[in-house]
This record gives C-alpha cells, structure tokens and sequence, in this order.
C-alpha cells in the first residue's frame, strides 16, 4: 500500500493518474475482471466528496495483464476548492480478495486560468 502525498494537482484541469499494480515481489497483478474505486474526500470527512469507479469512463483499467490503471477527471472550483484532501483507492481482485492500494492526501490548488 502506498501512503504519503499524491503530485498536486489544479482544480481547473483534469486530473491524470496512471498506477501500475504489483504484488510483494514486483510481479504485477492481473486485473482482468477487477474493480478498482477510487474515493476523494476532505480531510476528516467520512464520506467521499466523489468516488470514480473503473468502467464509469473516467477510471479504466488500461492494461489487465500487466496491471495498469488510469483515471482522467476533470476537476472543477465548486467541488474541489483548494486544499488538501485524501484519496483512497480499493482494488477488488475477481478472485474477490480487496486490497487498499492508497491512501494519500491530494494537494489541490487553484489553477487561476480556465481554458475555453
């Protein structure tokens, strides 16, 4: 399980995270018909201010084999003021088995510019 500090990110653009899954040993997990969550909420919250799930078109598994996930989610001001909030992301195995594989906090700043 990875714990610590996620890259920061704006909350004007999309936010692009790319995991690769491995076991003890580094040999990477196969994630063929796994689940995999990720939850952002504000520090002390207990529930998620949002939650992505693979499928949902935002996080996808990109590579099973080899065990590689992505989330790309456009941020916005009204969800995701500046600050710092935690990240939790659960990986549910088809075998059933669940494995936390984050649990971070997520600097978000404002990005000051929007695109058009």
């Amino acid at each position: 399980m990875y714990t610590g500090a996620l890259p920061a990110v704006s909350n004007r653009e999309t936010w692009s995270l790319t995991v690769t899954v491995s076991d003890d040993t580094g040999a990477a997990v196969n994630l063929t018909g796994a689940t995999i969550a990720i939850g952002v909420r504000a520090p002390e919250a207990l529930a998620p201010i949002i939650t992505y799930t693979s499928g949902d078109g935002k996080l996808t598994i990109t590579d099973a084999v080899n065990g590689v996930f992505q989330l790309n989610a456009d941020l916005d001001q009204a969800t995701f003021p500046p600050g710092q909030y935690e990240v939790g992301v659960m990986l549910k195995l088809a075998s059933g088995v669940k494995r936390t594989l984050v649990v971070a906090t997520l600097p978000v700043v404002d990005g000051v510019a929007n695109a058009s």
